[in-house]
């Protein structure tokens, strides 16, 4: 993508350009730098917000999952323990189960401190696909 400076007058002959010129050139060639950087951005934009989201629906797919294999687990376990007791007492032992977990988790979870070093970004030295392609084409 390299710009022809030399320009030609209407016989043919090589003429420098005046500073005008170079200075038009100049300012189209700047454009064309920034609508690639604004597109850069915006790619990464969409990759991130993509990457997000199929994190998101991840996670809350992983939870909904172990959510239901802990209430099933919980209620097999007190089914086998106390199949001679009433039902009320089964759902306030199943109750009482889930609420200690509960309180374990809360507990384990305020016991965890983010990681120091890099704001928490753990991709901070990643580089995106769009960047690595568009650098890759001199931009």
């Amino acid at each position: 993508m390299a710009m022809d400076i030399e320009t030609r007058d209407s016989s043919g002959q090589a003429v420098e350009p005046s500073v005008t010129t170079a200075l038009e050139r100049l300012v189209i060639a700047s454009q064309g730098v920034i609508t690639k950087r604004i597109d850069l951005a915006l790619l990464e934009g969409q990759e991130l917000l993509s990457h997000v989201l199929r994190n998101a629906l991840l996670a809350s797919a992983s939870t909904v999952l172990a959510v239901a294999a802990w209430f099933a687990l919980v209620g097999c376990a007190i089914e086998s323990v106390a199949e001679n007791q009433s039902v009320a007492f089964r759902f306030g032992l199943f109750a009482f189960v889930n609420a200690i977990a509960a309180v374990g988790l809360a507990l384990g979870t305020r016991s965890i401190s983010p990681p120091i070093g890099n704001g928490g970004n753990a991709h901070s030295h990643h580089q995106s696909g769009a960047t690595a392609h568009l650098r890759s084409h001199g931009v």
